[in-house]
């Protein structure tokens, strides 16, 4: 604790740039972008947590720089209290605006914690929006209250991972402030302050005189170590008092602080900003009190109310500082010696009196400014794997090389010399020939400051030419030195970035410079190529001569930080897949360092990634660190596991300029460090690993050429993309790699047919639709206008398909390569259409209200059909396509607002509704994610350097370019959507697609109603098990706990057999075998019923003795084919050879103790799961890990040891004879790949499509389940595959997951 001697000023060193910039200003539901409001904060030295209007929790890890985000399933609504607790396991509870309270128990990555994130809901007693919420100490007692008054008490016990909850006090008035200490709970409402002992459950109003006016007036205890008797508590009231009272509600002491205030209040420093923190003159409120906590050192308060904070020190009677008249203060948290507030939608401040991430905070140093450029990790690179670190990088002219060399050679204690040798080193190489130009680049898309209006515009790199070739070296260099010789870099303020400097800054780095020079590729393209133009986003082309050296300013280095930090910290939990924490599109990795040759100088030039540069704790490190380590030799350390990998599409990612493009597919999976070209090339070990086959269901990400993806079309040989601002890009397939050439500018919409012969486009301003004469992609081009007035077009191979501005919706026929456009012919359209896809004589079309259409009677002498007929199986499905395509094999493919892809198979011209009455649905949640920011989010991410430069609101900006595209009311939705011979092409509107080139399996949960079962019958539970007649399986279905029936799993639709249960008990477990079924009731009894070819369903049931197992009470039990496993109330494992009522040896004791995998304490099993062929055993235990029995064997049934698998939770498994489903505690379910009897684990879990509440597998892998209303489903799939020419499947096959072997790209 400071003296009081020594004068400490509060103020805000620097703008929490970091914690701001990792919370989206947008999201999108469906097609509809909300803004995000920033509705409450807490904060410690671990954690920052956000609440939001949108019903997310962000939580911001101040160790690891790592923002993560929790959610409230169901309606999104805002949080509006949210409190942390770091006691043995770090916890955060949030309150919510209808009276949801959640308790989320964070993963630590100490010995013994928790390993697996988990939820807890206190739901059904608030009814009203939560204002306050306090922890017990440990963790174990949540006290929640309402603006209504009601108090609730939650009880959590995490070992058991329950929560229990009640009412224990309700006032009259809506609570304000809620402190817990030694089983006392002090309560401030509108109207009183108060004492509840929550042992005694009696309460005592503090001080006697009632306040003479309401008002959010708080309290709080005095922390110190001290007997309950001893608690004091201080308590704010009108009139600027403050009450220091006893654990018996006594006042003792009243603080008059009118006087104090009259001397007017120090306000604290605040960081500069663009507009003052007093909006205007508006009139300050009268002062008063509000919320109170202590802080900082003993006899100081800090309170605050809406308008204002002061902070006070009683002892001395003295006001230390505050902040006045601000009107709009959401919520205040302060830690040891920092204050955190929440300021208006967005603006999170801090203040304290050191620097963020000083030791004293942060204990060690870990988050100091290193000095030493070789300590900091900046070698976390997310480009390629280090065997793909290519020479070719090396051979940078050596002026660049003998900087780098020697700056990472320096030991840690030579600072001071390194910062003077790189001085003398650049000073002796600023000659123009031997310097190569290096450029830093503009920020990534999703950590620029979106919507903080608050912030000097700075360019992220100047232009080149601007500025001399010397200043901003030398600018940029000291800045440099400062950091290194360990100045604390907070202080270097933005106007430091050479670039700052009014008027020049105009420019904006958005703007496309033609330079094609420049752009030529090094080895790979043509000389009279020139039409090539460097157009990767969002740097700026470099001159041939030296421009100056610019880094970015340090806020933004910062931002750099955060976002490269992400993926290095810790591995991503495999249901985020690899789409990485932030849903940003400037993912990790989509941009690889990239080495031009310049064509006049040959000079190569060093385009470095997005997120690169490393940081260390949000600190700058000097970027030359960043390429020394680039630049040395590969490193001989394997990366481990959790680094992110990311596999680049061309053999060699240097050596080829700017158009290819990196895939963001990380290959974790596929065997450490290896990229995917190292294993499909020939000539590597693994040739053939890579068959098509073995990419079923697997999604390959690649980053998109320009800002954003508008629109995404494929032909046979060629992809096409449309970028926000109008470019159409352009690459060859199939490839292992994508090439992008810039093709066109001002494009609105763009069109191909399958075979690629024939291109439309429709012009951004004129909305003038054009057809290019002949498609190549080299040579000129001429364009023929098509049509005027065009909003949307859709090609087959010899007509277009065009809808209009004003709706209608026109055909033009017999287009060719030598026609590519002809006259128009009005076809009558009963709804107004805003998507047409059309192929080999069929016509489908989606209407502005997402209903779906097709086109009767089309054929090669009929181009232009009969009559729209309306789809019924879309209307019963009720999809809601955003947009549609027709593809190859006779498929229909639609994308739903929710993100889902749907097919339907057997669509030809006599029959365009095609073969099934249900869409298929294919699983790509692990893959492409569409909530976090989409079509309009890419635009303010694209625009986002404009923005800064012209020093206005991202919004703005991005509002006047959607009115620049959308300058008519243009119906057409982006299309995100192309399927051709080579694959599924698939995009969510930020600058990234991803291609299935394998098969795909789609799902429908089939509605089964048993015969003589009314249809709005609730199932409970359905259990299966191998037939006793030797073919296919039984089902077991119960509505409750007293009835049971059966039904076969072949003929699910005939009429179920009733099983009597025994009289008088309650059933709470079945297992079934081929020849008996067992059941569990609640007191721990077990009975079994023989079942027999003859008699299917069993005569009888028989009671098991268990009095070999004493007083213990089984819970959970599980039948192979011969071996009977159990699990009892303390966790313990139990095994039994004979699944019938006798033991047949009767030679061993019949049950059999297996000790339980180690936990932590109080976590348990509570259940185990077996195969029907005894050769797996799965279990979970209270905390919905997962774990399996390794060893298992002929002679050694009952397995070696436990071995846990990571990846999910899941509250429930089902065996096959081969493969492991799982239900995770929000009813989705996966399915485990990789098992086999040498890897029992199995590597990989992977979503299916299905929400269920209770679920079950045959042995031949057929899925049955419990809807949540209680509807008893099938599972039916359908196999798309891209074998060439090959019909798709059309049998409907419920096992198609036979590729047991197949590689997953994660």
């Amino acid at each position: 604790m400071a003296s009081v001697s020594e004068p400490i000023t509060f103020r805000e060193f620097c703008p929490l740039y970091y914690l701001l910039n990792a919370i989206p200003t947008k999201v999108q539901k469906g097609f509809r972008s909300i803004v995000v409001y920033l509705t409450a904060l807490d904060t410690n030295g671990d954690y920052i947590a956000v609440g939001s209007s949108i019903g997310m929790l962000y939580l911001y890890c101040r160790h690891f720089n790592q923002m993560k985000k929790y959610n409230f399933e169901g309606k999104t609504e805002p949080i509006t209290v949210v409190k942390l607790l770091s006691c043995f396991d770090d916890l955060v509870a949030a309150g919510t605006a209808s009276g949801r309270v959640a308790v989320f128990q964070l993963v630590s990555s100490l010995p013994g914690r928790n390993k697996q994130l988990r939820r807890f809901d206190v739901t059904g007693i608030h009814k009203n929006s939560i204002t306050a919420l306090a922890w017990s100490p440990n963790g174990m007692k949540l006290f929640s209250g309402d603006d209504k008054g009601k108090i609730v008490y939650s009880s959590l016990d995490l070992d058991q991972g329950v929560c229990n909850s009640h009412l224990v006090l309700e006032e009259p008035s809506s609570i304000v402030q809620l402190d817990y200490s030694q089983k006392v709970l002090l309560v401030s409402t509108l109207q009183r302050s108060l004492l509840f002992y929550t042992e005694e459950k009696s309460v005592k109003q503090i001080g006697t005189q009632p306040r003479k006016s309401t008002g959010k007036f708080g309290a709080c205890f005095i922390p110190g170590l001290c007997k309950q008797s001893d608690l004091t508590l201080y308590a704010s009231r009108p009139g600027l008092r403050l009450w220091k009272a006893d654990i018996h509600g006594t006042v003792q002491a009243t603080f008059i602080l009118k006087d104090v205030f009259a001397g007017g209040v120090k306000p604290f420093e605040l960081y500069p900003r663009l507009e003052s923190s007093n909006r205007g003159s508006c009139s300050l409120p009268e002062k008063h009190l509000g919320l109170v906590s202590c802080f900082f050192q003993e006899g100081w308060v800090l309170s605050w109310n809406e308008y204002s904070i002061y902070l006070l020190d009683t002892i001395n009677q003295a006001t230390i500082a505050g902040l006045e008249g601000s009107g709009d203060i959401v919520s205040v948290s302060c830690t040891e010696n920092e204050i955190f507030f929440l300021k208006g939608d967005r603006n999170i401040i801090r203040i304290s009196s050191r620097p963020e991430g000083l030791p004293s905070i942060e204990g060690g140093s870990r988050n100091t400014c290193h000095s030493s450029l070789e300590s900091t990790p900046c070698y976390e690179f997310p480009g390629d794997s280090p065997q793909s670190l290519n020479t070719d990088l090396l051979s940078m002219t050596s002026s660049l090389g003998s900087i780098v060399d020697r700056s990472s050679t320096e030991s840690p204690d030579q600072d001071s010399n390194l910062s003077g040798e790189v001085n003398g080193v650049l000073q002796e190489n600023l000659d123009p020939e031997a310097f190569s130009v290096l450029e830093v680049p503009a920020l990534a898309p999703d950590v620029l400051n979106e919507g903080n209006g608050d912030r000097p515009g700075i360019l992220p790199c100047n232009r080149a030419g601007e500025i001399g070739p010397h200043s901003g070296v030398w600018t940029s260099l000291l800045e440099l030195r400062e950091a290194m010789e360990g100045s604390d870099v907070t202080e270097l303020r933005e106007e430091s970035c050479p670039t700052d400097d009014g008027p020049s800054s105009g420019q904006s780095p958005c703007q496309e410079q033609d330079s094609s020079a420049e752009a030529r590729e090094v080895g790979d393209m043509e000389p009279d190529d020139s039409q090539s133009t460097f157009s990767e986003a969002p740097f700026l082309n470099s001159p041939p001569v030296p421009s100056s050296l610019s880094w970015a300013s340090h806020a933004e280095q910062r931002l750099l930080a955060t976002s490269a930090d992400e993926g290095s910290a810790e591995e991503p939990s495999k249901e985020q897949g690899f789409l990485m924490h932030m849903g940003g599109p400037g993912h990790l990795g989509s941009t690889p360092w990239h080495a031009v040759t310049d064509s006049d100088t040959g000079l190569k030039e060093v385009i470095a990634p997005e997120c690169d540069l490393g940081t260390v704790g949000g600190r700058l490190t000097p970027p030359v660190s960043a390429l020394a380590v680039c630049t040395r030799e590969p490193r001989h350390e394997q990366p481990s596991r959790d680094q992110v990998l990311t596999s680049s599409d061309e053999e060699d990612i240097y050596a080829h300029g700017l158009p290819s493009s990196s895939s963001e597919t990380s290959v974790t999976e596929l065997g450490g460090s290896r990229s995917l070209q190292d294993l499909s090339q020939p000539g590597t070990d693994d040739t053939g690993l890579l068959k098509s086959d073995q990419f079923a269901e697997s999604w390959m990400g690649y980053s998109g050429p320009g800002y954003g993806i508008l629109s995404l079309a494929v032909s046979e040989k060629y992809i096409w993309c449309l970028d926000y601002k109008g470019g159409l890009f352009c690459s060859a397939l199939p490839g292992a790699g994508l090439r992008w050439q810039k093709f066109e500018d001002a494009v609105q919409q763009v069109a191909v047919s399958p075979s690629g012969a024939l291109l439309w486009k429709i012009e951004q301003k004129s909305n003038r639709a054009f057809a290019c004469g002949k498609v190549t992609i080299k040579g000129k081009r001429h364009w023929y206008e098509a049509l005027p007035q065009a909003v949307f077009v859709a090609l087959s191979d010899d007509t277009a398909w065009i809808i209009r501005t004003n709706g209608d919706l026109y055909l033009q026929t017999g287009l060719s390569v030598d026609r590519p456009c002809a006259r128009a012919v009005k076809v009558d359209c009963p709804y107004p259409l805003s998507q047409v896809t059309a192929r080999n004589s069929v016509v489908w079309a989606l209407t502005e209200q997402r209903a779906l259409l097709y086109r009767e009677g089309v054929s090669s002498f009929c181009p232009e059909g009969e009559q729209w007929k309306c789809d019924i199986v879309s209307e019963k499905q009720a999809l809601e396509p955003v947009c549609i395509t027709l593809g190859d094999q006779q498929t229909l493919w639609a994308l739903d607002i929710r993100g889902n892809l749907w097919f339907r198979t057997g669509i030809v011209s006599k029959k365009p509704q095609g073969d099934d009455d249900h869409w298929w649905q294919v699983s790509i949640t692990d893959y492409v994610v569409f909530d976090q920011c989409s079509l309009f989010q890419t635009i303010i991410h694209a625009t986002h350097s404009v923005a800064t430069a012209a020093q206005v609101p991202v919004e703005k900006v991005a509002d006047k370019l959607r009115m620049a595209f959308w300058s008519q009311q243009l119906q057409c939705q982006p299309s995100l959507l192309g399927v051709n011979n080579s694959g599924v092409w698939i995009s969510s509107g930020k600058n990234e697609f991803h291609v299935a080139k394998g098969n795909l399996i789609g799902t429908y949960w089939n509605n089964v109603v048993p015969r003589g079962t009314a249809s709005a019958t609730k199932w409970a539970f359905v259990l299966a098990s191998t037939a006793p007649t030797k073919e296919g399986s039984s089902l077991w279905l119960c509505q409750s706990s007293k009835d049971l029936c059966s039904v076969s799993a072949q003929n699910a639709q005939s009429r179920p057999s009733t099983v009597q249960l025994p009289p008088d008990v309650e059933m709470r477990a079945y297992a079934a075998c081929q020849d008996a079924l067992w059941a569990l009731d609640s007191l721990g009894q077990v009975f079994i019923r023989t079942l027999s070819k003859s008699c299917p369903t069993g005569m009888h049931w028989t009671r098991l003795d268990l009095s070999q197992l004493g007083a213990i009470k089984l819970t959970s039990l599980a039948c192979g084919n011969q071996h009977i496993w159990a699990c009892d109330s303390r966790g313990g494992v139990y095994f039994r050879v004979g699944t019938q009522p006798l033991n047949p040896s009767l030679m061993l004791p019949a049950w059999i103790m297996i000790e339980p995998p180690v936990q932590p304490a109080g976590v348990t099993l509570v259940s185990v799961h077996s195969s029907p062929n005894d050769q797996m055993l799965w279990a979970l235990d209270s905390r919905w890990n997962v774990h399996v029995r390794a060893g298992i064997t002929e002679e050694m049934p009952v397995g070696t040891d436990w071995e846990h698998v990571p990846g999910l939770q899941a509250c429930q498994l089902a065996l096959s004879t081969r493969t492991v489903w799982a239900r995770c505690p929000n009813g989705d379910l996966a399915r485990r790949y990789g098992v086999t009897d040498k890897n029992p684990a199995g590597d990989y879990w992977k979503k299916i499509p299905g929400n269920v509440t209770c679920f079950t597998v045959t042995s031949s892998d057929e899925l049955w389940a419990v809807g949540p209303p209680g509807y008893l489903l099938q599972r039916l799939t359908r196999t798309f595959s891209h074998s060439h020419g090959a019909p798709s499947s059309h049998a409907t096959t419920p096992h198609p997951e036979d590729l047991e072997d197949e590689w997953e790209v994660i």
